[in-house]
């Protein structure tokens, strides 16, 4: 059995592969620094997709290993509409030039997420070594306070998430002030706004944090507005 290796879970909704230029963009730039065989075009990475998805709302996983064999395999995407966050200290994020990839042992990420559904909540909080805030097991995390959307750097070991790459693209292209950084839970706690990204939902509320309720907004949130570019994208 392989072991060495990234994968890409790709949405497809409505017989559209949702983002995959960016998953594309991800899994070339994976495959050049960390040396794995990749030949895909890009209209041939989207057709591989799409096909394996046929009908329905589904995640496609496409793993590519070492030896440039690649595997795929399909499951229906169940979209939630708002998520809980569990802080998980039992499992820490570390940078290191992995992190930066999507490699296929997530077993830290299977184990603080199923902490966190025995305790009864969505998903997991993680943190780095030094207790800042990183990442949830499976998604990106951004906090939104007084104009200014925050996400947590890359050195605290989190996933450069396709979501967050087209956050990053969205925030110069607007002139929304983005600022990532080293952040506590405090910080998040006192958000006007907490959501995640990946490409289970594109961009889901967190509706509490432990046990704190995050803050409810008055009128349009910045997170649905930011759901409704991305729906424009892949719709259009």
């Amino acid at each position: 059995m392989e072991r060495f290796g990234v994968f890409e879970t790709v949405r497809v909704e409505k017989g559209k592969a949702v983002l995959i230029e960016y998953h594309y963009r991800r899994i070339r730039e994976s495959s050049r620094t960390l040396s794995l065989p990749f030949d895909l075009s890009p209209e041939e990475f989207e057709e591989r997709i799409t096909e394996a998805a046929g009908n329905g709302l589904k995640l496609v996983r496409f793993t590519l290993f070492r030896s440039g064999k690649t595997e795929i395999s399909v499951r229906e995407c169940r979209k939630r509409e708002s998520v809980s966050l569990l802080p998980v200290y039992s499992v820490k994020r570390v940078f290191s030039a992995l992190s930066l990839h999507k490699t296929v042992d997530v077993m830290d990420s299977i184990y603080a997420l199923e902490e966190a559904k025995k305790a009864g909540y969505d998903e997991a909080l993680l943190f780095d070594e030094k207790g800042f805030l990183s990442e949830a097991a499976f998604a990106n995390l951004f906090f939104y306070r007084n104009g200014i959307l925050f996400t947590p750097s890359l050195k605290t070991g989190c996933l450069p998430g396709t979501r967050r790459e087209f956050l990053r693209e969205l925030c110069r292209e607007i002139g929304l002030p983005l600022i990532e950084g080293f952040f506590t839970l405090k910080d998040l706690l006192t958000a006007d706004e907490v959501f995640i990204t990946s490409a289970r939902e594109d961009i889901c509320p967190v509706r509490k944090v432990g046990q704190f309720p995050v803050k409810r907004v008055e009128g349009k949130p910045l997170y649905q507005r930011i759901k409704e570019v991305i729906e424009e994208v892949y719709s259009g």
